[in-house]
C-alpha cells in the first residue's frame, strides 16, 4: 500500500508492504572479479534451458547449475566461471529472458545477489546441471558476501491508495 499526502508544495509518501528476511549471496570474488549468477522470473523451465544452453554455449562456460525457486515460473542459475564485472553485465545482457529487475538493480549496486535460503516456506529445489567440459574455477567457498536482507514476500498484492489533501 502507497499512501500520498499533499501539503502545499510538498508531497508525503508513506508505503507498506508485506516482507520476509532471507539470506542471499553476492556474486563478488577477491580481486574485483564475480561468478555468474542468473535470475529468471515469470517463464518457463524449457526457455530457461534453452537459453542457458545458448550462453554457456556461446561464451564457452563450465556447468551450470539450475535451480526452481517458484513453482513452474522462478529459476535461478550459477556457473562457478571466474569473470571481470564488465564480462558478467555482458553474459547477463545476452541472456535475454532475464528477469530485468534483477539485472537493473544488480547494476546499480556493481553486483549481483541471489537468494540461498527458503522464502515463505519455499525451498529452492535443483532442476538440471547443464554439464560442459569446461572446468570450473571458482567454488562456493570463493563467495566473499553472504547477506541477510528483506524481500517482498510471495503471493500477497500489494494494494496502493492515493489520499490527496490540499
Amino acid at each position: 500500500m502507497i499512501a500520498k499526502i499533499t501539503i502545499g508544495c510538498w508531497r508525503f509518501t508513506w508505503s507498506m508492504a508485506p516482507i520476509t528476511n532471507i539470506v542471499g549471496v553476492n556474486s563478488t570474488l577477491d580481486g574485483g572479479d564475480h561468478i555468474i549468477m542468473w535470475d529468471f522470473d515469470a517463464t518457463t523451465y524449457v526457455d530457461v534451458r534453452n537459453e542457458l544452453l545458448k550462453v554457456q554455449r556461446v561464451y564457452e562456460l563450465p556447468n551450470i547449475y539450475i535451480s526452481e525457486t517458484s513453482k513452474g515460473t522462478g529459476f535461478h542459475a550459477w556457473c562457478f566461471k571466474r569473470v571481470s564485472w564488465r564480462k558478467l553485465v555482458e553474459i547477463l545482457a545476452f541472456s535475454r529472458i532475464l528477469d530485468w529487475n534483477y539485472f537493473k538493480y544488480g547494476i546499480y549496486r556493481n553486483h549481483f545477489t541471489l537468494r540461498v535460503s527458503t522464502k515463505c516456506g519455499r525451498k529452492k529445489q535443483h532442476v538440471e546441471t547443464l554439464h560442459s567440459k569446461v572446468p570450473e574455477d571458482v567454488t562456493v567457498h570463493d563467495l566473499k558476501k553472504w547477506v541477510n536482507y528483506e524481500t517482498l514476500a510471495d503471493g500477497r498484492k500489494s494494494h496502493k491508495i492515493a489520499l490527496e489533501i490540499h
